[in-house]
């Protein structure tokens, strides 16, 4: 039996979004807009963007940002940002500037919701160190261009999650470690699946360049400086609460010197730069007082001692990473006992989706060893090899 809606508030409901709808800026992406593999009746109250929300929150990734490390690793303290917290942190801040400008905020709830699922143990280290025992079988690995794999090509194929072509592209187009001071929508990006599959291949080789990485929709370039917003102070916030680097070390700055005061200043900046135009913008001053911060943070904590993973070298790191791919890559091309028990029933609900996945990459078993380390959170990582 299914339960439906009464007629009533049916109609109450659908009146009220189309008002809804049509104070949306002239340059937010609307639903009717949505493009998708395969085709959605959005129910009223369940409309595009928001079933790419909840089919995100179901993904097994989704479930995994808790054991991912932001910045700090395999650190005893709850206080501590994971990749979890960070996600929902860029989805708060973004949806919050974008409830200003008019934006679609289901949009950009969806894409902050997603854009780190292509992220790997250990944050940045283990992406770079990933990313060179990938290189060694002639493929590559960024986690913003895993994320968008994992989103079109893992759990996206036929009978899979059907995740958004806009969502996707925001995923994809995400890169939040490289700041500009204005981001214009790339309305030629990816008008289309084949965009995306073109874009994926070209990366996969390392021949697909960041710089001109900029979203299809203003949701998507919205999300993209949100995701700097969310980090830049909140690392601060957890190298002090781990007594590694005291407030007073960062010199002053026009943007405030906590994670409080960041926040509020450059949302309210970029809505004062922001609003009523087709793109999202900074004043030159906050632009100028971001890239100090960056600096900032790069001296004192990202190039430091500080995030370094606890008891384990960057070079034994690599030695766990490169072993946990290599056991599954020869795996892969053998009787697939490791892929079997420990992969594929964790991929995904539907066995169709997790059929065509293997199909499609039969004959890339670097990519599909890659797709299994990345998708290991940080303890597991270490502990797999170990029960291997």
């Amino acid at each position: 039996m299914a339960y439906r809606l009464d007629e009533n508030i049916s109609k109450k409901l659908e009146e009220g979004y189309l008002q809804r709808d049509a104070l949306l800026s002239e340059f937010a992406s609307k639903d009717k807009d949505c493009i998708r593999k395969k085709a959605y009746t959005p129910k009223i109250f369940r409309r595009q963007y928001i079933r790419d929300c909840e089919a995100i929150i179901n993904l097994q990734l989704f479930n995994r940002y808790a054991g991912k490390t932001q910045v700090f690793s395999l650190k005893d303290n709850d206080d501590i940002s994971t990749r979890a917290y960070h996600v929902q942190l860029v989805s708060r801040i973004a949806r919050t500037i974008g409830s200003a400008l008019s934006l679609n905020c289901d949009l950009i709830e969806a894409i902050a919701l997603a854009h780190d699922l292509g992220h790997c143990p250990f944050g940045h280290k283990g992406e770079k160190l990933l990313d060179r025992v990938a290189k060694e079988y002639g493929y590559r690995f960024m986690h913003h261009i895993q994320g968008a794999r994992y989103l079109n090509n893992i759990v996206g194929a036929e009978n899979g999650a059907n995740i958004s072509l806009q969502v996707i592209d925001g995923v994809l187009c995400h890169n939040g470690e490289e700041v500009v001071d204005k981001y214009m929508p790339n309305i030629n990006s990816c008008k289309s699946f084949e965009d995306i599959d073109k874009k994926l291949e070209l990366a996969y080789i390392g021949k697909l360049n960041d710089d001109r990485l900029f979203a299809c929709t203003l949701e998507g370039c919205l999300v993209r400086i949100a995701d700097v917003i969310a980090y830049i102070g909140k690392d601060r916030q957890d190298a002090s609460k781990l007594k590694y680097v005291p407030f007073e070390n960062y010199k002053e700055s026009e943007l405030g010197t906590y994670n409080h005061e960041i926040i509020s200043n450059l949302s309210i900046d970029i809505i004062n730069n922001s609003y009523g135009k087709n793109y999202i913008a900074m004043s030159d001053k906050a632009f100028e007082a971001l890239k100090g911060i960056f600096k900032d943070n790069y001296e004192e904590i990202y190039l430091s001692n500080h995030s370094k993973v606890d008891e384990y070298s960057d070079d034994k790191l690599f030695e766990i990473i490169k072993s946990v791919f290599e056991a599954f890559y020869k795996d892969i091309k053998g009787d697939k006992k490791l892929v079997d028990k420990y992969y594929r029933p964790y991929i995904y609900a539907r066995k169709e989706a997790v059929d065509k996945y293997f199909e499609d990459n039969k004959n890339y078993p670097e990519r599909v060893a890659t797709d299994i380390v990345a998708s290991m959170t940080d303890k597991y990582l270490i502990n797999f090899l170990e029960k291997i």
